[in-house]
């Protein structure tokens, strides 16, 4: 095991991240700190950092330096994005960084930082085709996605702080100016209405303050998904609040108050531009994809994220590989067997698959009540590749029991209703008997055909071995999987 840290002077914040990386590939983010430098503050026009956000900036390295000589990390990756790029007094700046905390800072170029994002996208979120936007402090970065690889990256020189300062809340004349920027990218007015994903503080702030408005059930920013209308009308809310009151709006940081303005004027500028309809927020970005370029190189991009998302937990919370592997393929030969009277009609393969691949991971918080601590620890595992509906979805079935389990889909509206339940049900009882066919967690069973005789089911298990076991095991389901198919259940 090797631990990695990596530290983004961004020019808005400067940030730290220590990962745990195992010794498969699968890693883990143990440590995340952020401070506040404002490097691009009062940046224009001499172009230069300012000495008292300079000064600022040291102490927070130093203080970083301090962390890094406690925890002992195995290799320390320092950047440094658009306000280190651009200034004139760029190697004075650098030369003082290194000097007093001992950090060598890779000055990222504006493409550099854009595929950064872009790997810190595609390597967290299913996208095939989309157009990735990270509004920095002072800079934007523009990554169109076509068949999940990167097609055109841009960086503009413009972001939250620069466009707060420079025209406030004066939207027609910043919109075009941003326009005419924009106009002049040939792959960008190619695109017609492309999903936009939202990388960086500001957009994570815009998710927050419509989940608080919608009194969203999931603290989820990763994947979150918004209509482009609201994206405008919390712009516009926003925009009609001097920044004392902003500072009262729920979900938006208080640090991000005086220049959220110039980072909401310009996505609804850019969904006007681009006709945009559909808005994702994505956690992950730069970072991460420094991460995920540390690990895997800059070329290999998953075709399966969820695939790899849910083998990362199982390698990190040291769970059987092998059995969630035969518990998650006999879950899904039962429901394939049994679609014909199940109740759903949209696609589960996502969801049964998560659910049956995790089903354990209450494990990680205590053996004997680990019924009990699925569902909250299934919500909170970093899984990716699925939306949040499915992964509610997944949690629900996992943590299913028995009839006596509650079942809350009023806790997850409006990403459950009241006629998920007999999905979840159905789902989970199914995900309980292949647990059990595979009690001795040896894979003894290795099909299942399964015949709906009427009013009986009759489930023969194929495999080598005494399997008595497992058939004992599973037949504990008879009268809950009578109660929800209203059939009796044999197994042979």
């Amino acid at each position: 095991m090797k631990k990695l840290a990596i530290i983004d002077m961004g020019s808005n914040s400067i940030r730290l991240v220590l990962v745990r990386i195992g010794r498969d590939g699968n890693y883990k983010i143990v440590h995340d700190l952020k401070e506040s430098a404002r490097l691009a503050k009062d940046f224009c026009p001499e172009q230069i950092i300012k000495p008292q956000q300079a000064g600022i900036a040291v102490k927070i390295m130093k203080m970083f330096s301090h962390l890094c000589a406690s925890q002992h990390p195995d290799e320390i990756i320092v950047v440094a994005t658009d306000a280190v790029r651009r200034a004139l007094n760029r190697e004075e700046f650098l030369e003082r960084i290194r000097t007093e905390s001992g950090f060598e800072v890779r000055v990222l170029t504006g493409r550099e930082e854009a595929f950064f994002d872009y790997l810190g996208v595609v390597n967290s979120m299913q996208v095939e085709n989309a157009l990735l936007m990270d509004i920095g402090g002072g800079s934007t970065e523009l990554v169109r996605v076509r068949d999940r690889q990167a097609e055109g990256m841009v960086s503009l020189p413009f972001g939250a702080i620069n466009l707060a300062e420079l025209y406030g809340l004066k939207y027609e004349e910043l919109k075009s100016v941003l326009f005419k920027h924009w106009d002049g990218i040939d792959w960008l007015k190619s695109m017609e209405q492309p999903v936009l994903v939202g990388i960086g503080g500001s957009f994570r702030n815009i998710g927050r303050i419509d989940r608080r408005m919608k009194n969203y059930p999931l603290d989820l920013p990763h994947n979150y998904q918004m209509a482009g209308d609201d994206v405008k009308q919390i712009h516009n809310y926003i925009s009609s609040k001097p920044e004392k009151q902003r500072k009262k709006l729920k979900g938006l940081s208080r640090e991000r108050a005086d220049i959220i303005i110039g980072a909401t004027s310009m996505v609804h500028a850019f969904l006007e531009y681009g006709r945009i309809e559909e808005v994702r927020i994505s956690g992950y970005g730069l970072r991460e994809g420094i991460i995920y370029d540390h690990l895997n190189g800059p070329d290999r991009v998953p075709e399966d994220v969820l695939e790899r998302s849910i083998i990362n937990n199982i390698q990190n919370y040291h769970l059987d590989y092998k059995h969630a592997r035969t518990v998650y393929r006999l879950t899904w030969s039962l429901y394939k067997q049994l679609e014909s009277i199940c109740s759903g009609g949209e696609d589960l393969s996502r969801v049964i698959k998560t659910a049956a691949m995790l089903h354990d991971c209450g494990i990680v918080i205590n053996y004997y009540q680990q019924n009990e601590h699925i569902l909250y620890t299934m919500l909170n595992l970093e899984i990716n590749g699925l939306s949040h509906r499915e992964l509610v979805l997944s949690a629900c079935v996992a943590a299913y029991h028995d009839k006596k389990t509650p079942v809350h889909v009023s806790r997850f509206a409006p990403l459950l209703q009241s006629s998920d339940l007999p999905i979840i049900r159905e789902a989970g009882v199914l995900l309980r008997l292949a647990r059990s066919l595979d009690r001795s967690m040896s894979g003894i069973i290795q099909d299942l055909q399964v015949n709906i005789r009427g009013k009986d089911v009759v489930i023969k298990t194929v495999g080598d071995g005494d399997a008595e076991l497992e058939k004992y095991d599973a037949l504990r389901h008879f009268d809950e999987f009578k109660a929800i198919f209203k059939r009796n259940l044999f197994i042979m």
